[in-house]
């Protein structure tokens, strides 16, 4: 296996990615309460803030096109970054192009519905060994017809259900404890103007009165926020969900190649930082990473919260303490300077290097 666990700070100014809702013509950021201590007391803010869900629909989009690029199966509803998931069986026939398993009590109801009125037969419930077997054909044709469901995870909510966990783990970006009471959330006022064309209609009350303009406001927010995003390659392409089977590799699918499919997507979502909405006209002024601990382990190791400016140090004295066969690739502006971090001048070289590192580790 290769653990792979990122964390990092990273400067986002006049955002608009993780809006929430609209009330009339005002549309918010959302925003989370954060409780710290202060001095002698504890203290509760509400910050601006972009959810887990929206980091993962990010990677998940650049996920299913390096599949595609790699000559792996995506299936229609991934491939345009649309993440439905095999929720049920339509979406499983429309996904898969093939039918869901019936088991005997699905059958059962069938054969109820064609009896004749006055001899309904009994329906049979499903035995525990034909549900077995259901769930593990549907677990399998998922994941070998999409390798986003397969490394992002299912939930199959038909009978039986399957479920199946995602390979990555990720969470809200907040601010980070240095600038809580600093960071900011403003709206901004705009408008959509039609004065002068032919669409425009006079008002009937108050004469010459056009309602030729529409204003509008969105929530800006400005702050450095902290980063989260693990992922864990040991049952990409693997049965987890039939016990008899966990562990297994899945006909037809190659777990190595799909796992260093998964890194390099994670590089150049590192990269890039495509995350949020509102990026055609609200694509943040500046987004800079200001420091990027990336770890690559041959077991679970974790990089402490980037929520305190220590978290490097931390993962340094973590790893000591705890190395999984662990190397810790690195960026600080100013320089990080820290023990037993592998440290680099820009945090491009850094991803590079330890998604790399991680891509070699892969067997």
């Amino acid at each position: 296996m290769v653990y792979v666990s990122v964390r990092g700070r990273v400067w986002l100014q006049a955002e608009a990615m993780n809006m929430v809702e609209s009330v009339g013509n005002y549309v918010k950021h959302r925003k989370v309460p954060i409780l710290v201590k202060k001095q002698d007391r504890y203290v509760t803010f509400f910050v601006p803030a972009i959810s887990g869900e929206s980091i993962a629909h990010s990677y998940q989009q650049v996920l299913a096109q390096e599949l595609i690029k790699a000559g792996e199966k995506v299936c229609p509803l991934c491939s345009k970054g649309i993440f439905l998931k095999s929720t049920n069986k339509e979406v499983y026939k429309y996904s898969t192009n093939k039918e869901p398993p019936k088991t005997n009590s699905q059958q059962g109801e069938q054969e109820e519905g064609q009896e004749t009125k006055g001899r309904r037969g009994k329906s049979q419930k499903a035995s525990g060994e034909d549900l077995v077997k259901a769930a593990e054909e549907i677990e399998s044709t998922i994941i070998q017809s999409c390798g986003v469901e397969d490394i992002g995870g299912f939930l199959y909510a038909e009978e039986p259900n399957v479920k199946r966990t995602s390979s990555f783990y990720t969470g809200y970006m907040v601010p980070v404890y240095e600038v809580l009471e600093l960071s900011s959330i403003d709206p901004q006022l705009h408008s959509r103007y039609a004065l002068g064309t032919q669409f425009v209609s006079v008002t009937q009350e108050g004469a010459g009165k056009a309602a030729g303009q529409m204003i509008y406001y969105v929530e800006v927010a400005s702050a450095l926020f902290t980063f989260s995003f693990d992922i864990d390659t040991t049952y990409i392409g693997k049965h987890t969900f039939i016990t008899a089977k966990y562990g297994e590799p899945v006909s037809g699918v190659d777990p190595v190649k799909r796992s260093k499919t998964a890194l390099s997507a994670l590089a150049r979502f590192l990269l890039d930082f495509p995350v949020g909405a509102k990026r055609t006209r609200f694509n943040p002024a500046e987004i800079r990473w200001e420091s990027i601990g990336i770890a690559v382990s041959d077991d679970v190791f974790t990089m402490p919260s980037s929520f305190t400016g220590d978290y490097l140090a931390r993962a340094a004295a973590k790893a000591q303490l705890a190395n999984r066969g662990t190397r810790i690739h690195a960026y600080m502006e100013g320089g990080c300077n820290i023990k037993d971090l592998h440290c680099y001048s820009s945090p491009e070289e850094a991803v590079l290097k330890a998604i790399n590192e991680a891509i070699s580790r892969v067997k």
